[in-house]
């Protein structure tokens, strides 16, 4: 009868461990974090219909705003997507986006990894802002892992003033999942 007693406590043991192990590896999703990346570029370096590529004036490390969300830290994040995106004209000034671009994609740029398509778009509002499309299902968790992670813009301009200044600035809403306890 002894032995009986001490096989199910040793089988209730198990259980318990494996259960608190199970909770250990669930997935919480974050408030969502949003980045932005500033692109600038003279007119000179652009021609009318051809594609030019440039390369964001600033990086983003995640950090701060994981630590924000909960104490969480890189090495926590097991998947990020982005969900939405937007790029804005900043300059020239009273320009409509239809006016300047015919095409704008986004790639994440970091030191060891591939570039990566994350959002974009062909044809433009009237406005000086509008929506790109995020790629679905394209995770970007070894991005967020690194030290700080950049970005290019692919662009296909209109008419482009060789004495303009052109700046864009692009804005990703990420959805970040962590290891969670």
């Amino acid at each position: 009868m002894y032995k009986n007693r001490r096989w199910w406590g040793l089988a209730l043991l198990v259980l318990m461990l494996s259960g608190c192990e199970a909770a250990g590896t669930e997935r919480l999703t974050l408030p969502e974090i949003e980045v932005s990346f500033r692109f600038e570029i003279n007119g000179n370096a652009l021609t009318d219909g051809q594609p030019a590529t440039i390369i964001a004036v600033n990086t983003v490390d995640l950090a701060p705003a994981l630590q924000q969300r909960g104490g969480y830290t890189k090495s926590e994040v097991v998947a990020a997507t982005v969900t939405a995106a937007a790029i804005e004209r900043i300059q020239p000034l009273l320009t409509d986006l239809s006016e300047v671009l015919s095409e704008a994609r986004v790639l994440l740029t970091a030191p060891g990894l591939n570039d990566l398509e994350v959002a974009g778009r062909a044809g433009f509002p009237d406005d000086e802002t509008a929506s790109l499309a995020p790629r679905s299902g394209t995770d970007v968790a070894a991005f967020v892992k690194k030290a700080a992670f950049g970005a290019k813009l692919h662009l296909v301009p209109l008419q482009p003033a060789p004495d303009e200044h052109y700046i864009y600035e692009v804005r990703l809403t990420l959805r970040v999942q962590v290891e969670g306890v």
